[in-house]
């Protein structure tokens, strides 16, 4: 059976760069062009080369983390307008699946392009860097800075952090798709009545039941969602500081992170994730 994803991809790319460039590009563009009239605090001037690399990660993980929102921000949306501005007679005239195109949106906008995001401000890393060097001390110091020694220890942690987009899209994808669910039979009451009328449900149910494992759920899904870009910052720092091989630690992080992809806890929301996945193919193959 022919998989049309990839060309649904390219077709999502043709109708969002705009946006998704703008939110890669923005961010950084603008903190350079703004360095000149404020001033950056609390960095670790005594070590350049630390404080080098510290920028790198923050402009990298800034960029995805804004590209990230975004995306989450669009995402529930994008059902209910197919039926507003009749672009679902599009998606049901392709060759492929409505779970193609589906699956596709979500790639798209919840890993591919903050990912993208996330290389863009990489690259941008290194002359904020040497941005805030010179406007902390002079463009002499930013030159003694041994830039081959940041990039090789930036290199680790950047990977990390790539690797780690993915299964953090797979602990989003049941917030990503009961939103998009929502919005796309209960048209803008959808995002407001799982946020705020869940949120109700789950405050009464603790509150006056003292039926907590909803609340449980919930924060461990958030707990699993805040470690796994990086799971145990803790030992970062400790290797940082001790000067263990980023490399060695890299493996052991990310190992920890896929290894709560085996647990029962994700097989419960990857259930939730994939009844709310049908419920939206299910809509886009009626016509909406």
């Amino acid at each position: 059976m022919t998989n049309h994803i990839p060309t649904l991809l390219q077709r999502e790319w043709m109708q969002h760069k705009r946006g998704w460039l703008i939110a890669a590009l923005a961010p950084p563009l603008l903190f350079l062009a703004a360095l000149p009239f404020g001033q950056v605090t609390g960095l670790p001037m005594d070590s350049p080369e630390l404080m080098a690399v510290g920028m790198v990660m923050m402009s990298a993980c800034a960029v995805y983390g804004i590209s990230l929102l975004v995306a989450l921000f669009q995402l529930p949306g994008l059902a209910r307008r197919d039926t507003q501005d009749r672009s679902i007679e599009f998606w049901l005239s392709l060759p492929g699946r409505p779970s193609e195109s589906v699956m596709s949106t979500v790639i798209a906008h919840a890993w591919l392009a903050p990912l993208g995001g996330a290389v863009v401000g990489m690259l941008f890393g290194i002359p904020i860097a040497m941005s805030v060097l010179t406007s902390r001390a002079d463009f002499s110091t930013a030159l003694a800075v041994n830039w081959g020694e940041v990039i090789m220890a930036a290199t680790p942690l950047l990977v990390r952090g790539l690797a780690g987009t993915l299964p953090l899209m797979l602990w989003l994808a049941p917030v990503i798709f009961v939103l998009m669910a929502a919005s796309a039979w209960l048209k803008r009451l959808g995002v407001p009545v799982v946020l705020v009328g869940g949120g109700v449900a789950v405050a009464v149910l603790d509150k006056a039941y003292d039926i907590e494992w909803p609340l449980r759920a919930l924060q461990g899904l958030v707990d699993q969602i805040n470690h796994t870009l990086v799971h145990d910052g803790k030992s970062l720092v400790q290797a940082l500081e001790s000067g263990t091989n980023l490399v060695t630690w890299v493996l052991q992080d990310l190992g920890q992170t896929l290894a709560q992809l085996a647990t029962a806890q994700f097989l419960g929301w990857a259930a939730v994730a994939a009844a709310a996945f049908a419920l939206v193919v299910l809509k886009r193959s009626r016509g909406g």
